[in-house]
């Protein structure tokens, strides 16, 4: 639970930011007057001074500007030079005039950011998701309000070989005008084709085009493979030539084309080794799914896929990348199967389920914006399995970025979500006050995410 309001957290570099940190509870208030001392102080995290000095830690006593503060309604409020982009950590050191053995240090994180980021607004998605529209547990409806609970802004249900269920699941919701943004997807196994391509946002099934004339699709990915180099001659190059046709289509769908899941393995590797050379090779992908559905038993699947990656990029091929869950359920119950009549109790997160996921840096959660944002580089995988120590892959300023709003934005905004997701769940479930709540919380989420980057001085 977050005991301090801290507004704005993300401030523009190399400019004086006011700074807000606002006690939520009682026991969280900031003592006035003697025999209280208050001293504020913001250390760079990269050592950039306002200066324009790279200072390194000190050892002994802090040395770094301590602003003048005030309090304000109970309200700590002081102003800041935030130079250039990194993370500021501000520590509020608390002392008391009368006993010299008493001092409490409490933390608090800014992030400054170079000017064509900051306009940006930071968006949380998964688009590998499936439902019983294929191999899937639970409903797309269900399913939906289950992402948004889990702390979601978008999502995609993207089952094996249908478009349908994704359209679904937004019809349901479209009428509510949620902030949670709901697109259409489809997993696509064109024929002849092991590689599976997720089909996100695009406008149509591409799915439909190649079952409603797949003799027209033969002609036309014979014709890519016919112009296509094909260097490695114990290679066919059929799948090579299908995975490109599919990505043109869904491109000309207005969606993204991803790559998904290279070292994904049933008794051996689903697509060789050798067809995966290829792939990278062309790069007819928009994206690449990085972080993608395995197991933790399966570790070693996206380990090979972050090593591929880094080496792809070594040799100067460079692509977007992307986390995908590939869940096929958001639900698991413990005890089914193991005692008599208790096969729907004890329901928990079932594995995958917001294990691994996208976070983009984006001007709005619409669908070009979130697609241009992946293809400008401007998204991490994010790698986080229960229990398990987060780690997020990209590019290192992005990473950066990333990891600060993992920590610092993001739970309070999970837990707005997942009100909201529980709303909508009563609402499926045929609860009408789940449709007054989501009417009573609408714009919450959109609210807290610009009070992190706002405030009266900095607007």
């Amino acid at each position: 639970m977050d005991y301090y309001d801290v507004s704005p957290r993300v401030v523009p570099a190399d400019k004086v930011s006011e700074i807000v940190i606002r006690p939520r509870f009682a026991h969280a208030a900031f003592p006035a007057g003697e025999p209280w001392q208050i001293e504020v102080c913001a250390n760079p995290f990269s050592g950039l001074m306002a200066d324009g000095s790279c200072r390194d830690y000190q050892w002994g006593p802090n040395q770094n500007p301590k602003p003048a503060w005030t309090l304000r309604d109970g309200a700590l409020v002081f102003q800041q030079f935030f130079a250039g982009e990194q993370e500021h950590n501000v520590t509020v050191t608390i002392t008391k005039s009368d006993n010299a053995g008493y001092k409490q240090v409490k933390s608090f994180r800014i992030y400054s950011l170079k000017p064509d980021w900051y306009a940006l607004r930071p968006f949380k998605g998964d688009f590998h998701i499936h439902t019983t529209g294929s191999d899937g547990k639970e409903a797309p409806e269900y399913v939906a309000a289950r992402y948004r609970q889990k702390g979601f802004d978008f999502a995609a249900i993207s089952d094996h070989r249908n478009y349908a269920p994704s359209l679904a699941a937004r019809a349901f919701y479209e009428p509510l005008g949620l902030d949670f943004r709901l697109f259409p997807g489809e997993e696509v196994h064109s024929p002849g084709n092991p590689v599976h391509i997720v089909n996100f946002a695009g406008d149509f099934s591409v799915t439909s085009r190649f079952q409603a004339d797949e003799e027209r699709y033969q002609r036309e990915v014979a014709a890519i493979q016919a112009g296509m180099a094909q260097s490695n001659p114990g290679l066919n190059y059929f799948p090579v030539a299908a995975s490109q046709w599919v990505c043109d289509r869904i491109r000309e769908g207005g969606g993204l084309a991803v790559f998904a899941h290279p070292y994904w393995y049933v008794g051996q590797y689903v697509i060789s080794e050798g067809l995966t050379d290829a792939l990278f090779a062309a790069k007819s992908f928009d994206a690449f799914e990085l972080i993608g559905g395995f197991y933790k038993h399966q570790f070693e699947s996206n380990n090979f896929q972050v090593v591929r990656y880094y080496e792809e990029q070594a040799k100067g091929n460079r692509f977007p990348v992307v986390g995908l869950s590939d869940s096929h359920g958001t639900d698991s119950f413990r005890l089914s199967g193991k005692s008599a009549n208790m096969e729907f109790c004890g329901s928990e997160d079932a594995d995958l389920f917001g294990w691994y996921y996208t976070m983009v840096l984006a001007a709005s959660d619409s669908r070009d914006d979130i697609i241009a944002a992946i293809k400008d580089f401007r998204s991490v995988a994010v790698c986080a399995p229960s229990g398990s120590v987060p780690m997020m892959f990209g590019d290192s300023r992005m990473v950066r970025y990333a990891n600060f709003l993992f920590r610092e934005y993001y739970p309070w905004h999970d837990t707005l979500c997942q009100a909201e997701g529980a709303a909508m769940l009563d609402l499926l479930a045929g609860d009408a006050s789940g449709k007054e709540a989501l009417q009573a919380w609408k714009g919450r989420v959109p609210k807290y995410r610009e009070a992190c980057y706002r405030n009266a001085v900095n607007p």
